[in-house]
């Protein structure tokens, strides 16, 4: 697996249509069942070679929402899901194949058709944000940027996502 996928992982969803909202209203989770599905993933900075093959499988247990990723036929990281008390709010953990989490858990802030991860810093100060902007339903462009002061982003891996029908 990549580390510039599993960025795009906590990285990746769907814009939030009107209807979508609403109903996000009185369920946390409508928004985050839109990752469901296969997507195409085309890096653009750095360039990459060819574009990788993202498949979400989602479900919710309980409290818990999580998408298990494969990356080009290969099992990739689990994301769950954990809604805050404030609507379009949740706590995030990345949890790799062998069990072990990814880091710091995070967050993910859903306003309107921007979704913004943002990591914990980590042991060396090291904090890592994702920035998805939607069009539509199928389109995703996203930019993963790292910061060690939490003011100063530099990005560091940018593309977009498409669904693949």
């Amino acid at each position: 697996m990549t580390g510039r996928v599993i960025s795009t992982a906590l990285v990746g969803a769907l814009a939030l249509m009107s209807a979508t909202h609403a109903q996000g209203a009185t369920d946390p989770y409508a928004p985050l069942r839109l990752y469901e599905g296969t997507w195409q993933v085309t890096q653009t900075t750095p360039a990459d070679k060819k574009p990788d093959r993202l498949v979400n499988d989602c479900a919710q247990v309980g409290r818990y929402f999580a998408c298990q990723q494969t990356v080009n036929g290969k099992p990739g990281p689990l994301v769950v899901f954990i809604p805050d008390a404030v609507p379009g709010h949740y706590h995030t953990q990345v949890v790799l194949p062998d069990g072990a989490a990814l880091g710091p858990p995070g967050t993910l802030t859903i306003v309107g058709n921007h979704w913004t991860y943002l990591g914990e810093p980590g042991a060396k100060g090291v904090r890592y944000r994702t920035v998805n902007v939607f069009s539509g339903r199928d389109r995703i462009h996203f930019e993963s940027a790292r910061s060690t002061d939490g003011k100063t982003w530099t990005v560091t891996m940018a593309g977009d996502e498409t669904r693949e029908r």
